[in-house]
């Protein structure tokens, strides 16, 4: 019946279904957090999220933030309650992010792990994710290098996907109770793997490692499994952590060297007072670091190592996950207080023909770098003159003084445009296709301008802009693209403005009609940018998402302020393709 509960849409009898329902119904859903901060709601890509900011929050400070997915018929609130992650959040500070699976995506509430359109970095469920990530750090101040992400059961799965496709967003993952990358591609074989383990954990941490493509890193993973999980079996606990030791190998150095790997380097064997007795394993990268952590607890079902009763799926005789992740991801992060700084000059950017680099401690110290992207150790090469690139390059560095102590490896990547530019081809917008589409129908519609924004009166993102482009008229290979847009009108306030990609239409038709403003696109939130101050913005299209220009018909671009709720409107438009001289324009290859 557990088991049922654990995993997503399948086909189950009517009888099924109902005992299913029953035992699902019978969990307490709490009322209250137990924390003293403000606990807030907010929608992104057509699903909610809750938001807990903790007490005494400082805008004039930067926080870590922390992803907590819920399992299997949970909720925000009812997560919240039994992992306790609000009242710590309060005691060590930090914010915390809990995305919502929606019924009517998943009959359970599971987050879809199994299914192929979300193991994917921009489309589905991650790329959901990663942009409610993105409003959060256009709103709050974030620190970049501190998002982590830690889930429960279906949760945990999805965890360890949004680490594999977004490492440049996530900094640690956090595992409980989840199952390697690609467990599972379908229903069936998601029974399978709960069950019996997935695939070889070879395979999946190299499948893992090309999802990260060029955002390839080292990422901290802990996890948490107990050895009476009749729901994913223990075995799945010993595959995440040999997929991973596979996926930070390849990431560290670029091939399987054995920088790290899944054989334990430290084990202790512990007891929570008058609760269960647990494990805890180690294992180390050749940088000394521990970059892996497993948690076995004894005797522990499928459930929340250490949670409150108070909420659902949780074992509270079990050691504290919530704490220990926080602890192993706030160790990973710290740097030796007495290690030297070292800068790189200039810093990472794009460069034409060539660059020269200086790297600078703080003190005096012996720097190491790599210029193939792998984690520089004490045996790379130690800097001593101006480093020169001539391509593109990601450049790793530390420093160490003589007194051995050492800073974290730091990372700075450089873009080098060579050579004559691409022919540059770029497209108008179709001006009676492209305009702004209401949140309701009685918001309205129309064409002649680009318009996003609120309306006031304490909404928020009620106008949603459309640009269209015939692309089929394309012959070259696209290399770089970016959209211009020139201002037409600014009111109120705008953080930030959002882009979704639609490979076609998103609705019937490439006009304007009601069904623009929510229809699913290709791909979510590609980018982020500010508000334009000039008299035009242009808006680079990441290199993930060239694929999605439809060299045989339209595609469309659908833009999102990003805004703070308040009485007066918050808007800004932008010229559309009926104005000649300022019309949205897709430039293509060229640096126009």
């Amino acid at each position: 019946m557990e088991r049922g509960c654990f995993l997503l849409r399948v086909r189950m009898s009517w009888v099924f279904c109902m005992i299913l329902l029953l035992v699902c119904s019978s969990v307490m859903i709490p009322s209250s957090t137990s924390a003293a901060g403000q606990f807030t709601s907010g929608t992104y890509g057509g699903k909610t999220y809750k938001l807990y900011v903790p007490d005494h929050y400082d805008g004039n400070q930067n926080y870590p933030l922390y992803v907590m997915l819920h399992g299997c018929t949970q909720d925000a609130t009812q997560f919240a309650t039994g992992t306790q992650m609000n009242a710590l959040a309060d005691e060590k500070g930090f914010l915390v992010l809990y995305p919502e699976q929606s019924s009517s995506a998943n009959s359970n509430k599971c987050w879809n792990w199994f299914e192929t359109s979300h193991q994917s970095r921009g489309s589905g469920e991650p790329s959901v994710i990663a942009g409610m990530v993105q409003k959060i750090q256009s709103n709050y101040s974030i620190q970049q290098e501190q998002v982590y992400v830690a889930g429960l059961s279906a949760g945990a799965a999805m965890s360890v996907i949004m680490g594999a496709t977004y490492p440049d967003v996530f900094s640690g993952v956090g595992v409980g109770a989840g199952l390697e990358y690609k467990a599972a591609t379908n229903s069936s074989s998601a029974f399978s793997a709960m069950s019996s383990g997935g695939p070889d954990p070879t395979l999946q941490g190299r499948a893992a490692y090309n999802a990260m493509g060029s955002h390839a890193d080292v990422l901290p993973v802990i996890v948490f499994h107990g050895t009476s999980d009749y729901t994913v079996k223990p075995i799945n606990g010993d595959q995440v952590i040999s997929q991973w030791a596979v996926t930070n190998d390849l990431s560290a150095t670029g091939s399987e060297d054995g920088w790290i790997d899944n054989v334990a380097d430290n084990t202790e064997s512990l007891q929570v007072p008058s609760g269960r007795s647990y494990t805890v394993s180690d294992y180390n990268g050749q940088d000394g670091k521990v970059w892996m952590k497993k948690v076995i607890v004894q005797s522990m079902g499928h459930a929340w190592s250490g949670g409150s009763s108070q909420g659902s799926y949780t074992d509270p005789q079990g050691p504290n996950a919530s704490r220990m992740m926080w602890e192993f991801f706030n160790g990973s992060e710290t740097t030796d207080p007495n290690a030297p700084v070292t800068i790189a000059t200039p810093s990472g950017g794009t460069y034409q023909d060539s660059v020269s680099v200086e790297l600078s401690a703080s003190e005096q110290a012996t720097t190491y770098y790599t210029t193939d992207g792998t984690v520089p150790t004490e045996s790379s090469q130690a800097y001593s003159s101006p480093i020169t690139i001539t391509e593109d390059t990601t450049l790793k560095f530390f420093s160490v003084d003589s007194n051995g102590n050492a800073e974290s490896v730091k990372t700075e990547d450089y873009i080098i445009e060579t050579g004559v530019p691409a022919e540059t081809t770029t497209l108008s917008s179709i001006g009676n296709e492209d305009g702004f589409v209401g949140q309701y129908t009685a918001d309205g519609k129309g064409t002649g301008s680009v318009k996003v924004g609120d309306k006031g009166m304490y909404n928020s993102d009620t106008y949603r802009g459309i640009l269209s482009f015939d692309t089929s008229v394309i012959k070259e290979s696209i290399q770089s693209a970016k959209i211009r847009l020139y201002v037409k009108t600014k009111q109120g306030t705008i953080s930030s403005l959002q882009l979704d990609i639609k490979k076609g239409t998103f609705g019937s038709s490439s006009s304007i009609e009601q069904a623009d403003y929510a229809s699913t696109p290709t791909q979510y939130a590609i980018t982020s940018f500010a508000p334009p101050t000039g008299e035009y913005v242009d808006v680079e299209l990441p290199a993930t998402s060239l694929s999605t220009i439809n060299l045989s018909g339209y595609t469309q671009f659908r833009l999102k302020a990003i805004t703070t709720a308040g009485f007066d409107p918050n808007v800004i438009e932008f010229y559309g393709g009926e104005s000649v001289g300022f019309e949205p324009k897709l430039i293509l290859n060229g640096n126009q």
